[in-house]
């Protein structure tokens, strides 16, 4: 991958050592994911009931790797909310938050929902989930999410 030369050059005087790990990792291909809704489905019953191949996310436990090539974005179950696509990286902020039902949680990045679906349905229903974003187009996304999904104690 062909970048420009002033942005290589800040990016290694950032990086120093690790410099060589980052160009790599630009050249890898790249890893997509898909969370289990604990709200409608246990991982691993889904796991079972999916016709990818998946691979456990190591710190997310409703987390997948998918395949290159499948379409997890054309499956029903996809429509129905059993699932959210959503990066491996992107799995990890609210895994680390270890959120507990019944407790109260404030998300003022919400849209589109990745983060906000995962903490409701580590809420299970109980406690409250105030989820917001600044941008109002992107308000959509997020509540549309949030339906699918089935979440019902967010606001």
């Amino acid at each position: 991958m062909e970048l420009p030369q002033p942005f290589e050059e800040r990016m290694a005087r950032w990086l120093g050592e690790e410099y060589a790990a980052f160009r790599q990792a630009l050249e890898a291909e790249s890893v997509h994911g898909l969370r289990a809704n604990r709200l409608k489905v246990a991982p691993e019953a889904l796991a079972a009931r999916l016709p990818f191949t998946l691979e456990p996310v190591p710190w997310a436990p409703d987390g997948f790797v998918y395949g290159q090539g499948e379409r997890p974005s054309r499956h029903p179950y996809y429509f129905a909310g059993l699932y959210y696509l959503q990066e491996p990286s992107a799995m990890l902020p609210a895994t680390l938050l270890d959120v507990q039902p019944g407790e109260r949680v404030l998300d003022l990045c919400a849209a589109p929902g990745g983060k906000a679906t995962q903490i409701a349905a580590a809420l299970g229903g109980r406690g409250v989930l105030v989820a917001n974003d600044v941008h109002p187009k992107r308000i959509k996304a997020l509540v549309h999410n949030l339906e699918v999904q089935g979440v019902t104690n967010a606001w």
